[in-house]
């Protein structure tokens, strides 16, 4: 082997906004006649859909990029997630 180029190519990978589903199976016990189903797993927000990237992405755009939330949800709207500005606001 005699050597190599190595060349280098910055590139931009468009961030992806998906939807996770987390299934969680019921299950009959038939001794003792109730249904029983694993917990839940635990949220950063309880009761909301948002993830820990989410939530990230959006408080880094508005307080250090200083991104408003309108802007934000014109950003999301063309990422195909409508999240309204009151949303982003809560």
């Amino acid at each position: 082997m005699v050597g190599e180029d190595v060349s280098e190519l910055l590139d931009l990978v468009a961030a992806q906004v998906r939807v996770i589903q987390i299934a969680r199976v019921k299950k009959s016990c038939r001794r003792c006649e109730k249904m029983v189903q694993p917990a839940a797993p635990s949220r950063p927000i309880p009761g909301s859909m948002a993830g820990p990237g989410l939530l990230a992405q959006i408080l880094v755009s508005k307080f250090d990029d200083h991104l408003p939330l309108y802007r934000q949800h014109e950003i999301y709207a063309r990422m195909g997630a409508d999240i309204p500005d009151s949303t982003l606001l809560d």
